[in-house]
Formats: C-alpha cells, structure tokens, sequence
C-alpha cells in the first residue's frame, strides 16, 4: 500500500545560502539527506517549479514542494549471516553490524537486520508486532553491538518492562572527537528534540525528558580523540550521542552531531586528503559492548558481550600511532 503526501516550504532566513538537501532535511525530520539527492533524481522535488540540482543553495522566499511516497511493505526474509552472542529457549542476542538498520520504516525500502533474523528463525516473525516482531530495544544504523530479542511474546513484554524500569545494564563504547575535562562523571540533562534541525536531539535545562549517563575516559589520545566507557541509565533516543556532544567531545564521525563525518590518516598528519584516500573510519563510533540483566525466567544475572568491530580496533590502533 503506497501514500503520498506532499510537503511545502518556503526558505526563510535561516535558509538563505543553505544546500537544499541539509534544509529539507532539518525541517521535515523523516527525510534524510541522502533521501533528498534521491528524491530529486527521481522529480519528486521542484524548487520555484523547476528541479533542482542536489547540491543547490537556496535563496530567501523560494518555495520547494516535495512529494513523498510511503511504501507500508511486509517484511522480506533476508539471508545475511548473523554473529549469535546468546541464544536459549526464550532470549537471543545478537551482534548487530553497522551500517543496517533494525526494522523497516516508511521511508526505508533496504533489507534490515529483523529480516535476517526471520531468514533464519521464522519463528520470531509472530512476537510482538508485525514490523518489529521480537524486538525489545533498538540500536541506531551506524551504531553496532549487542542487540536483544525475545523469542516469546510474554518474554518481549517482560524484557520490554525491564528496559523502561531501568532494570537492563547497557554500557556502550565510543571514540569521541576531542576529549571530556575529567576522566568520569556523570551526566544528568533534559533531552527534547533540536527546534531547528528536526532529525536531532539537544540538552535543554527547563524541560524535556530526564536523562542520567555516566561516563569513563578509557584512554585518551592527546586531547584530540579518547575512547570512553558510557552507562546511559535512562533509555532516550539518541542519548549517548547527545551527551557526549553536551560534553564537547560528539562521537566521532557521528553525522548528526560532529563536524567530523570522515577520519582520513591525512587529517591526523595536518595534509590534505587526495581522492583516492579511503577513510579510517566512515560511520559513527559507537558500539553496544553489553548487556546485563535478570533472566525472567532463571532469574539468574546474564550478561551479555559484543567485541569491538574491526572498524573500530583499526582506528584506535591507527590513534595509537599517532598519539603514542
């Protein structure tokens, strides 16, 4: 089943000199930037009736008009090797991959990691609901590491409960660009959503949701990148990415929230990168390293560990390198 809805926009200040595919992006908060350069190849964007180029500037009181299709589709089995961390009668961990997302959207037509997981266990397909069947918490797109799901639809709620309650210990990894002032602490902020750029989350001090971090700098790398150790003790989107950021050291090569969306060894020696320079590292460096909790069933304490990916142990032997 397909709908369209169609959006208009008229470029104010904040617009004026800005590229198209950011000012699209901030304003309608389900279409990325990504999505924009597609949907212009497509003729699904007009600016002042005529299509524009993907990285055209805007001018003050031009009006873009863009069209988006949203496809509801049934999940398609996927066949893609799945690295199992835990698995018994009930519960299943696995280690997620960057680069793929959880579960289908709107917006989304690529395969995802719930769709590998029914290739090989259809059985999960009938737990909870028909988009995300067997999932009790998600995990960004670029970020890897240990995600959970239930193989029972009373096991879903359960862990799902434990997960709003606090009760699950998540502990995440991250190399961040430039470093925090002490080596721990903790970090206790509202969250709400950005006001301008819609797809982010800021730290607001008046309202918003509650949110407790705390933190643990592993090793640092001069003070221009360190590794850190973070214990989010409240489950809000984005919200290791936003704290980290709060800090004035984001995760590196976060796209949302640092300047930095590439590492090349060129930035790290102060020389231009030439064009065939591939990146160190391309996607945000955050990895979910565990998981700990109460087996609803055994009750017994289970945790639950996800190695560091290849991407990252190379750029901090990289970091390492440079920064002895």
């Amino acid at each position: 089943m397909e709908k369209t809805k169609r959006y208009q926009l008229r470029v104010d200040r904040s617009g004026n000199g800005e590229r198209i595919d950011t000012y699209i992006s901030r304003h309608i908060s389900s279409i990325t930037r990504s999505q924009v350069k597609k949907l212009i190849d497509e003729g699904c964007i007009v600016l002042d009736n005529v299509r524009p180029k993907p990285n055209e500037r805007l001018k003050l009181g031009q009006v873009l008009t863009i069209e988006v299709t949203r496809r509801s589709r049934e999940l398609r089995p996927f066949n893609m090797p799945l690295s199992i961390l835990y698995e018994d009668d009930c519960i299943l961990a696995v280690d997620k991959p960057a680069g793929i997302a959880v579960h289908p959207s709107e917006t989304l037509n690529e395969p995802t990691l719930v769709e590998a997981l029914i290739e090989q266990r259809p059985e999960i397909k009938k737990v909870g609901e028909r988009k995300r069947p067997g999932l009790v918490h998600r995990l960004d797109k670029e970020t890897s590491g240990v995600l959970l799901i239930a193989k029972d639809g009373d096991i879903q709620r359960t862990l799902m409960s434990f997960f709003a309650s606090h009760r699950v210990k998540k502990y995440y990894v991250a190399l961040t660009n430039g470093t925090p002032k002490e080596n721990k602490g903790t970090i206790e902020t509202f969250i709400i959503r950005h006001p301008v750029y819609r797809q982010r989350y800021t730290v607001s001090e008046e309202s918003g949701r509650r949110s407790v971090t705390t933190y643990r700098v592993l090793r640092r790398f001069s003070d221009a990148f360190s590794l850190i150790m973070a214990n989010p003790l409240t489950g809000r989107t984005h919200q290791v990415r936003v704290h980290l950021k709060h800090l004035k050291c984001p995760v590196l090569c976060d796209k949302l929230y640092s300047s930095r969306e590439s590492l090349f060894l060129s930035n790290l020696q102060g020389r231009k990168a030439n064009s065939t320079e591939k990146p160190i590292l391309s996607r945000q460096a955050l990895h979910s390293f565990s998981i700990s909790f109460i087996h609803p069933i055994t009750t017994k304490y289970i945790r639950i560990k996800a190695p560091l990916p290849a991407d990252i142990r190379e750029t901090i032997t990289v970091l390492s390198s440079v920064f002895p």
